[in-house]
C-alpha cells in the first residue's frame, strides 16, 4: 500500500493570527449575502417611490415636453414608379411640416408637493404664454417643388406629451382672430392639441399667440422650435436642476426660486426648419428639447445607493480594527464574535434606509451610524473585559463612519478620500503588527 502523506492541519496552527486574518477575509466576503439582501430591499423601495409618483402623474400630469407651434400642410406631388418595366405616373399624398421663424415662451409655474404614503412628488401648474410667427420667406421656401399645397386643410399642432395635464379649454389667436383647440395632433406617435386654420390660400405670414395651462410632474421642458427661439422660465421651486440640449444663458437661483433664460439660434439645434413629412419629426425635435427638473436635494435612495457600494470595504475595515486590537492586546476573539460584530455595520444599511424615507439622510444617518458604533462598542467592553478598549474603538468606529458619510457627500472626491482611507488603514495596520509574529500560536482561551 501507498503511504498516506496528507495530514490534517493541528488543532494548534488554527489559533495563529495568519489563519485568524484568513478567516477574516472570508467572513468579510460572506458578509456580501446580506448586503445583497439589502440591495434588493433598496430597489423594491425605489419602485415604490416610482409607483407612487407615476399614480400621482396619473391623476395630474406627468413630466410634461411641449413642442409648437407647427404648421402642417396637406399637399399632393407626382411621382414615377417602374412596375414590369414600365414608367408609371402615380400621385402620393403627403403632409409637409415647417417649424415658426421665431418663438417666444413665457412660463411661470406653482409648485407643490403630493404624497402618497410617505413618498414625495413634486408637482406643477404651469402658465405658458406661446407667441410664433410664420414669416413669408419661410412659407414661399416651404412649397415642395412639383407639389400642390391644400392650404384650406392646414393646420397648427402643439405637442404635449401627457394631455391629461391641460388644465382648461385653448385659444389660439391667428393673425389678430382666435381659432380654439381641438384634440389630437393627427401624426402617429405624438400627443397634443390641434387648431385648422381654414386658410383660402397661401398666407403672407402667421402672427400666432395661445395661453396654456398646464399640470405635470417632476419636470417640464420645451422643444427649440424658433429659427431664434426665446424662453424664460420662473418658479418659487428652490432647487432647479437645469437639463436637456440647452442650458440657461441667464439664470438665478435663491431662496424665494429661480428665473432662468434661453436664446437659441438656429445653427444650434442641428435640424432643418421644414419636413417633407411628419414621420419621426417629433422625436427629432424632442432630442433637442431643454427646460428643467424639480430637483428634491435629499434623494436619500440614491445615497443610500452610493453608500452600499462602499460596503464591504467598510465591514472589512471594522475586522481589521478588532483584529488589530485582538493582536495589540492579547485577548483571543472567537469567529463567532467577530461574525457579531461584523453583523452590525450590515445591519447599519438597512437602518439608513428605513430611517432616511422618515426623517431624512442625514438625520437617519446619524441614527443608523450611533446606534451601530454603541451597539459594537458595548460588546467590544464584553469582548476585552476593558471599558477604555471599548470607548477607544467607539472613536475608531465612529472616525470611519465620519469619514464614510464625507465621502457620500463629496461626491467629487470620493475616489480621493476613498483611497486615502485604504491607504492609511493599510499603514496602520503595518505598523501595529510591524513585530507580531504571524505564525506564532494564541494561548486557549480560558
Amino acid at each position: 500500500m501507498v503511504a498516506n502523506d496528507t495530514h490534517p492541519v493541528p488543532a494548534s496552527k488554527l489559533r495563529s493570527p495568519g489563519f485568524k486574518l484568513v478567516i477574516l477575509v472570508l467572513l468579510t466576503v460572506l458578509m456580501a449575502v446580506p448586503l445583497f439582501v439589502i440591495q434588493l430591499a433598496l430597489l423594491d423601495r425605489q419602485s415604490r417611490a416610482n409607483d407612487a409618483a407615476q399614480d400621482i402623474a396619473n391623476g395630474w400630469g406627468g413630466a410634461q415636453t411641449v413642442a409648437g407651434p407647427v404648421l402642417f400642410v396637406p399637399y399632393d406631388q407626382e411621382a414615377e414608379t417602374v412596375v414590369d418595366g414600365k414608367t408609371m405616373q402615380s400621385t402620393q399624398h403627403l403632409t409637409a411640416v415647417l417649424l415658426p421663424s421665431s418663438l417666444t415662451l413665457d412660463t411661470k409655474t406653482a409648485t407643490d408637493t403630493r404624497w402618497r404614503g410617505i413618498f414625495p412628488v413634486p408637482v406643477y401648474r404651469a402658465a405658458l404664454g406661446l407667441h410664433a410667427q410664420f414669416d413669408k420667406a419661410a412659407l414661399d421656401g416651404f412649397v415642395p417643388q412639383g407639389g400642390h399645397m391644400f392650404w384650406n386643410q392646414a393646420s397648427l399642432g402643439v405637442m404635449i406629451s401627457d394631455v391629461r395635464g391641460i388644465a382648461g379649454n385653448v385659444t389660439m389667436i391667428v393673425n389678430g382672430k382666435p381659432v380654439a383647440f381641438q384634440p389630437g395632433i393627427g401624426v402617429d406617435g405624438a400627443t397634443g392639441i390641434h387648431v385648422p386654420l381654414g386658410l383660402s390660400a397661401e398666407p403672407d405670414s402667421l402672427t400666432l399667440s395661445a395661453d396654456l395651462s398646464l399640470r405635470g410632474s417632476r419636470e417640464l421642458n420645451f422643444a427649440a422650435l424658433g429659427r431664434q427661439t426665446s424662453a424664460h422660465l420662473s418658479s418659487a421651486w428652490p432647487d432647479p436642476s437645469f437639463s436637456g440640449a440647452f442650458l440657461p444663458t441667464e439664470h438665478r437661483i435663491g431662496p424665494q426660486g429661480f428665473d432662468a433664460a434661453w436664446n437659441i439660434p438656429y445653427l444650434a439645434r442641428g435640424y432643418g426648419q421644414s419636413f417633407a413629412t411628419p414621420d419621426g419629426v417629433f422625436q427629432t425635435l424632442e432630442s433637442n428639447s431643454f427646460g428643467v427638473k424639480f430637483y428634491q436635494p435629499v434623494d436619500f435612495y440614491q445615497l443610500v445607493q452610493r453608500s452600499l457600494k462602499y460596503a464591504i470595504l467598510f465591514v472589512g475595515l471594522a475586522f481589521l480594527v478588532f483584529f488589530v486590537a485582538e493582536m495589540i492586546v492579547g485577548r483571543r476573539l472567537h469567529a463567532a464574535q467577530y461574525t457579531l460584530m461584523g453583523a452590525a455595520p450590515v445591519l447599519f444599511y438597512l437602518l439608513l434606509l428605513s430611517f432616511a424615507e422618515h426623517i431624512g439622510f442625514a438625520a437617519a444617518y446619524l441614527m443608523a451610524a450611533t446606534a451601530t458604533v454603541g451597539l459594537t462598542a458595548l460588546y467590544a467592553a464584553s469582548a476585552f473585559a476593558s471599558k477604555a478598549r471599548a470607548g477607544a474603538l467607539f472613536v475608531v468606529l465612529s472616525g470611519l463612519y465620519g469619514l464614510l458619510y464625507v465621502i457620500l457627500i463629496q461626491e467629487d472626491y470620493a475616489l480621493l478620500i476613498g483611497a486615502l482611507v485604504l491607504f492609511c488603514a493599510l499603514g496602520a495596520t503595518m505598523f501595529a503588527t510591524r513585530r507580531l509574529d504571524w505564525s506564532r500560536i494564541a494561548p486557549e482561551p480560558a
